[in-house]
């Protein structure tokens, strides 16, 4: 069996072709070794492997001295949140994010609730390509089930993040939205939390069964039966669709109007910074629609290497209010140090009441500029070796290489790098317009493509 990506996102495969629940045994088994971990938080999305991969992690973390402890499905926010709450020495999450069924994954949670790091990550890695781990015999001794939290994390999580908005303000907003959950982990909590808000919603493909019956992405494109419910019913202030595991949340339009992801982000950022500045942080793929956010409120955008982890150590070095990435993660450190979708969906509703506006009224403040998002097959291309070139092609514009390659232009930028998820290299290209954005990205794609092609003819490297 090959080996999954192993990255500072994680590590994620298709459950039971490159991935397996005795990898993530070993792992689990590893992460509690090295975080001397007694109580051992678990949380997984809906996918119905999860349940499988859970019994194995409790072998592992038995295995290494620790008591794992289930809170059953729960997004991967409320499961940070519930590390730190509880006072566990760790956590996992089961979950592959935004990828469909077959996927699977597992992210390591942090005593105090962020995400691990690249540096974390790569020590429990090392550590389990080097072999330091019990045999399958060793490990079938221990026993397969978890204990249980009777405090409910879902109802913490929630109550934290009332305590971070205007609940009354909200509630005399009369605010009416429609949610797709698409049967993932958000569908545990959504209710509670907007019930809690005085929110009046219709809700799709809210079952926590695991059946993903769009692509997982929330993207406009995916979300026809979202926009139909909209276009359908005219007294909705806004839409809202979450991905399998809860951390990112996708807005639309009270008519159905498809709305760039990225203004997730922005919309959460005008409401935090009208109570309280601070500067910002944010991936070098994010929309400069959030330099334009944090212009008009006299703050700095601090960008970062791609990588949730990465965002949220530039929000602890620096003490910063929020941060997040244009893929509709927004990170609200009073809450949680990590993606957080229902954070989100809090944030912008409050926004909405505060300004009396549906989302299309807030979202028309901003330029949206237009994004080109390009993915290229690495099979057979060494990422390295050809960002190596295109740094030298570039050398005289004005780059940036802490993450990749991301060029920069007065009217745009585009940016190159491996992904730490899928076998590829990414393309993003954002501009003014549309066709500068689609000029920039084909600009890099066809250099990559031609030494693609030189390397083929030549039977070897460039």
């Amino acid at each position: 069996m090959e080996k999954p990506i192993m990255s500072v996102s994680g590590i994620r495969g298709k459950f039971g072709e490159d991935l397996s629940a005795e990898l993530l045994r070993a792992v689990a088994y590893i992460q509690t070794k090295i975080y001397n971990g007694k109580n051992v938080i678990i949380g997984r999305d809906t996918r119905p492997s999860g349940i499988a991969i859970e019994k194995a992690l409790c072998q592992g973390i038995r295995a290494a001295g620790g008591t794992p402890v289930s809170i059953g499905i729960a997004t991967t926010p409320t499961t940070c949140f519930a590390t730190r709450y509880f006072e566990a020495h760790s956590g996992i999450i089961i979950t592959a994010s935004h990828n469909p069924n077959p996927y699977n994954g597992y992210k390591a949670v942090h005593s105090s609730g962020r995400l691990l790091n690249a540096q974390e990550c790569s020590a429990i890695y090392e550590k389990y390509n080097n072999g330091e781990y019990l045999s399958d015999l060793e490990f079938e001794v221990f026993d397969k089930e978890p204990e249980r939290i009777e405090m409910s994390a879902v109802s913490a999580h929630v109550s934290s993040i009332l305590e971070n908005v205007d609940v009354e303000l909200i509630k005399d907003a009369g605010i009416r939205v429609a949610v797709d959950t698409i049967n993932g982990a958000a569908s545990s909590a959504v209710g509670e939390l907007l019930n809690s808000l005085g929110v009046r919603y219709e809700c799709i493909n809210c079952k926590s069964n695991g059946d993903f019956v769009h692509n997982p992405e929330p993207r406009p494109a995916h979300l026809l039966e979202l926009q139909n419910l909209l276009k359908t019913k005219k007294d909705f202030w806004a839409g809202f669709a979450f991905d399998p595991d809860g951390d990112r949340l996708a807005t639309m339009g009270e008519n159905g109007e498809a709305i760039c992801e990225e203004m997730t982000l922005a919309l959460s950022m005008a409401n935090v910074l009208a109570k309280q500045k601070s500067d910002v942080a944010t991936n070098l793929s994010t929309s400069m629609v959030i330099d334009d956010v944090a212009k008009n409120f006299g703050v700095n955008v601090i960008r970062t290497k791609i990588g949730e982890a990465n965002v949220v150590d530039a929000i602890r070095e620096n003490h910063l209010l929020l941060g997040g990435e244009g893929n509709g993660g927004v990170i609200y450190p009073k809450v949680s140090m990590v993606r957080d979708g229902l954070v989100a969906i809090a944030l912008i509703i409050e926004c909405m009441a505060k300004n009396g506006k549906k989302i299309t009224q807030l979202t028309s403040q901003y330029k949206e500029y237009p994004i080109v998002k390009e993915k290229i097959s690495i099979k057979k291309l060494e990422p390295q070796e050809i960002l190596a070139k295109l740094t030298k092609v570039f050398a005289n514009e004005k780059i940036d290489t802490q993450d990749g390659l991301k060029i920069i232009y007065d009217d745009g930028w585009v940016h190159i790098r491996s992904s730490n998820t899928e076998p590829i290299m990414r393309v993003y290209a954002e501009a003014i317009t549309q066709k500068r954005a689609r000029q920039l990205a084909k600009k890099v794609i066809n250099k990559v493509n031609l030494y693609n092609l030189r390397r083929l003819v030549l039977g070897g490297r460039l």
